[in-house]
């Protein structure tokens, strides 16, 4: 005879069998519910330098000019896969930038076989130094921001995109209210599916495997609808022991400019956030992140 308490344990298993049976079939999709709390030692800080090129020369160097954090966080699920929250976020301080607003902020999510990700910055429409100098001490309180939301599974990719006007601020303390302007505006923004196909990771995740695995040299990722080829080669830094040099580019898998960039990560570290970042986001401009 089945006893009261047995039958609470029947019941119990057949609870977390049609969980892990739901999560198995992909029919509960993951959500920034599940992002794992954040952990001691799992986030790093940075200030960021800039350094103005004319032909390739650097003709002006200001340092602090902004700062930057990153975080790698990881929790198990109810199903027992590891859930893994990879974020960015770099913004720089008009009292050292001569006036200039900017900030971006990147959030990804995965679980096996899935990923989201969400992303905001400030649109910056400069091509040259000469539009640079004009966006300099901007008087207007108001910016314009462009924001992203995807999902990428083995049932494709999904992405929606959006642009709207909040107030021009960079702050940490005030990132919140700029990242709720943003989800509003995805909510009514149409998506755009891709079925039919695995999708790789976010850009995120596919970096952070390469990191993870010294044998690994390239990967593919998705952003916007669309594929891109990363690729890395190693070396040991010339200054510092124990630190790894990645050289680092990546580009569209159907043709477009190389975007390069440079990475220092601990050797051997199990959450490779990186010492130091080199990116030139403009032909005139080259950004440094360094932990602080």
């Amino acid at each position: 005879m089945t006893t009261r308490r047995h039958f609470g344990q029947i019941c119990a298993a057949a609870l977390l069998f049609g969980k892990r049976f739901l999560h198995a079939a992909g029919r509960v999709p993951l959500t920034w519910t599940a992002q794992p709390q954040p952990t001691p030692g799992c986030e790093r800080r940075y200030r960021a330098d800039a350094q103005v090129m004319l032909f390739g020369i650097t003709v002006l160097h200001r340092a602090n000019v902004g700062d930057g954090s990153a975080a790698w966080r990881e929790s198990a699920s109810e199903d027992g896969a590891v859930v893994r929250l990879l974020e960015f976020t770099g913004r720089s301080a008009p009292e050292r930038a001569a006036g200039l607003n900017r900030f971006g902020f990147i959030q990804e999510l995965s679980r096996t076989g899935e990923a989201i990700y969400f992303g905001l910055m400030t649109s910056s429409p400069e091509e040259s130094a000469a539009e640079a100098r004009q966006a300099l001490h901007n008087a207007s309180k108001d910016a314009l921001y462009s924001a992203i939301d995807g999902r990428t599974s083995a049932e494709g990719i999904e992405t929606a995109c959006a642009h709207f006007r909040a107030a021009a601020r960079t702050s940490l303390a005030e990132r919140q209210e700029l990242i709720d302007r943003a989800r509003q505006s995805l909510a009514t923004a149409p998506k755009t599916k891709t079925s039919g196909q695995s999708a790789p990771l976010p850009f995120l995740h596919a970096l952070a495997a390469l990191l993870a695995d010294a044998q690994k040299k390239e990967t593919q990722y998705a952003y916007n609808g669309r594929l891109y080829r990363l690729a890395v080669e190693r070396s040991r830094d010339v200054k510092t022991a124990g630190v790894i040099r990645v050289a680092g580019t990546l580009q569209r898998v159907e043709g477009g400019k190389p975007i390069e960039f440079r990475l220092w990560v601990e050797e051997g570290a199990r959450r490779p956030l990186p010492l130091r970042i080199e990116y030139q986001p403009k032909s005139y401009l080259r950004l440094t992140f360094e932990a602080v």
